[in-house]
């Protein structure tokens, strides 16, 4: 009953802590929400439209204006203008007030009429991929579809051949491309869920490990830990219990709330979402306990791990394979919660996976969780053991 006296009695003075202090309270309340609008707005739209555009022709043609009426006409292409050269049409790019232009040689339609290789040239600003990987893919359709109506004119015309037969002898392979999982292709689809993750792990160690150094300042770790013959076992269960229910309601509030708001997919059931989701809110909150053991002052907690977010994503493998990365930092990642968890939520959310897909990641989470519950046991020990020293020295003394 003392047991969980104690731990009913953190709980009630970690809300309290919460609630007092700005710095926590901001990270952990405030924070999570207002990230998860501001960066699902950010992806509001899903797909990218009329992206400027322009034109360079040399041949002036019947056959230039109509590829550039089709280039005008698809919906991921704003043709701004019409440049004159290829020095106007860099100038433009590197302004940015186009993101790539197409070249029509001259002789073009020559070339064509005579039956020989007509060359397009294509520059696109490469150093943003979305756009230039959109307009790379419109434009192409377009060449494709323009060079197949012209190769079917030519089997009609000179060979006298109908015009089904013709279509396919035009086309003898033709692509049936179906995506089988993020259907339209949204980068937003496929990102937007692990940021929500992200938000959630930043927020937590950084408030975790704020609360937990601020008891090591004020010196309140110590008499905790000694408060009871289980006062370790107290402290890590009263501690992080008030954030896990705090997160445990943000990750349903994300799911019901926010990824309806943004037309997200959720593809399967949510209790393994739940009960992978509260596995590693619970190992990133030991984690963060462990961190903000080793940080004496409640400040240098947010300058020590503020920065941490983009690394972590990084290394999870979400955005780049794992098996593509040293293996030093392998080794590492393993030892994260996102790696397994942002890998079960890409099956769970994106592919619709049941249960049995995730069962990997599941026990992933549990030997990290294991892993970081005998290291905070450890360095709880060590600095209880440290407490009891120094009090039998002043006894001593």
């Amino acid at each position: 009953m003392k047991v969980i006296t104690n731990i009913g009695q953190i709980i009630r003075n970690e809300l309290q802590q919460v609630i007092s202090d700005h710095s926590i309270f901001l990270t952990v309340i405030a924070a999570p929400i207002l990230y998860a609008f501001f960066l699902g707005s950010i992806y509001l739209n899903k797909d990218i439209n009329e992206i400027p555009f322009g034109v360079v022709d040399y041949d002036h043609s019947h056959a230039s204006r109509e590829l550039i009426r089709q280039l005008s006409a698809s919906p991921k292409i704003k043709l701004t203008k019409t440049l004159m050269n290829d020095k106007e049409a860099d100038r433009e790019l590197k302004n940015q007030n186009i993101q790539g232009f197409v070249v029509f040689p001259k002789n073009f339609e020559k070339d064509i009429l005579k039956q020989k290789e007509a060359h397009v040239n294509l520059f696109l600003n490469t150093t943003r991929f979305l756009p230039s990987n959109t307009l790379n893919m419109a434009v192409n359709k377009v060449i494709l579809q323009t060079g197949t109506h012209i190769r079917l004119q030519h089997f009609e015309a000179a060979n006298g051949i109908n015009s089904k037969i013709a279509l396919k002898m035009t086309d003898p392979i033709k692509p049936d491309i179906k995506p089988i999982y993020n259907h339209t292709n949204s980068y937003g689809d496929f990102l937007l869920p692990a940021l929500f993750f992200i938000i959630l792990q930043q927020t937590l160690v950084l408030g975790m490990a704020e609360s937990i150094s601020s008891d090591r300042q004020n010196g309140l770790l110590g008499p905790a830990l000694q408060a009871s013959r289980h006062g370790i076992i107290s402290y890590m269960v009263g501690k992080p219990a008030y954030y896990i229910v705090l997160y445990a309601t943000y990750l349903l509030f994300f799911t019901w709330v926010i990824f309806p708001a943004f037309q997200l997919p959720v593809a399967t059931s949510l209790i393994p979402i739940f009960v992978l989701s509260l596995l590693f809110i619970v190992a990133t909150a030991i984690y963060s306990m462990l961190i903000g053991s080793y940080i004496k002052k409640q400040t240098h907690a947010m300058e020590i791990l503020a920065f941490s977010t983009y690394p972590l994503f990084l290394l999870s493998g979400y955005s780049w394979p794992l098996s593509s990365m040293p293996a030093v930092l392998q080794g590492f990642a393993a030892l994260i919660p996102t790696t397994p968890m942002l890998e079960a939520m890409r099956r769970l959310y994106l592919m619709g996976g049941s249960w049995q897909t995730v069962i990997p990641q599941f026990q992933h989470l549990l030997l990290i969780l294991g892993f970081a519950a005998l290291l905070l046991t450890a360095r709880l020990f060590q600095i209880k053991k440290k407490m009891q020293t120094i009090n039998m020295g002043n006894k001593t003394a």
